[in-house]
């Protein structure tokens, strides 16, 4: 929320925080704190490979959720690649369904893209009306303040946080909370929301590369066989999108 604020004043944009009055400004917030909650549930349990490729769910959500709201068209292959979208994220947690405390992982793992799936529904709402800077800082301001109350109703203690984790939250802001979103929101503006979404499609891939550089990690036929849908199922959309728009 910083960073976007501090761009909306370097570029002497114009922003009201009368906007706060507005459901859909906490509606864009809920489901994105709601998304983060589920995701760093889901990774304390799950390696970030398994969380990654199952999050490709994504494509799933957003595809139904712009049909139904947006009025954005399904084609055939649209439907070819959600129903390997499906598959391959079952074989992926199919091979992890042998640790019983991973469960709730998986749950989280599930539900947590349909949550960033509706706040991108709501953000292409947004931006219609509004600069992709505003409706980002919103979404920030309003998730972070919601995940402040979470804090305080669960008990968390923001005693003894390390200068470590600052950095590495500090690296995650800007990268992938304020870059990634503000160029995602940017686009909202020129393509349609299934398009704009299939250029994560290259996400599992480089999530395995370097996670097997910091993390173990086990690599099953189940494993294997599912990142190979999901990858297939993003690469039919990409192309077969690209061509027709």
């Amino acid at each position: 929320a910083i960073f976007t604020f501090a761009t909306i004043l370097i570029t002497r944009q114009h922003v009201s925080l009368t906007n706060l009055k507005s459901l859909w400004l906490w509606l864009l917030g809920g489901t994105n704190a709601i998304g983060i909650i589920l995701q760093y549930i889901a990774l304390s349990t799950l390696s970030p490979i398994t969380v990654t490729l199952i999050a490709r769910m994504y494509l799933v959500y957003v595809f139904f959720l712009s049909y139904i709201f947006l009025k954005e068209k399904i084609t055939k292959w649209d439907y070819l690649a959600i129903i390997l979208c499906i598959l391959g994220s079952f074989f992926i947690s199919g091979s992890r369904l042998q640790f019983s405390d991973n469960l709730l992982g998986l749950i989280c793992a599930f539900i947590y893209p349909l949550m960033y799936a509706a706040n991108n529904i709501v953000a292409k709402y947004l931006v219609s009306d509004e600069e992709p800077n505003n409706v980002l800082f919103f979404n920030h301001f309003t998730s972070a303040l919601l995940l402040f109350c979470y804090a305080l109703i669960t008990g968390t203690s923001f005693s003894h946080i390390s200068s470590q984790a600052v950095a590495f939250n500090f690296g995650g802001a800007f990268f992938n909370g304020f870059m990634s979103l503000l160029l995602f929101y940017t686009s909202l503006q020129f393509i349609t929301a299934g398009k704009a979404n299939i250029v994560r499609a290259l996400g599992p891939v480089i999530v395995i590369i370097y996670s097997s550089f910091f993390f173990p990690v086990q690599v099953t036929p189940s494993l294997v066989l599912g990142a190979i849908l999901v990858i297939l199922a993003s690469t039919i959309v990409t192309f077969t999108r690209t061509n027709r728009e």
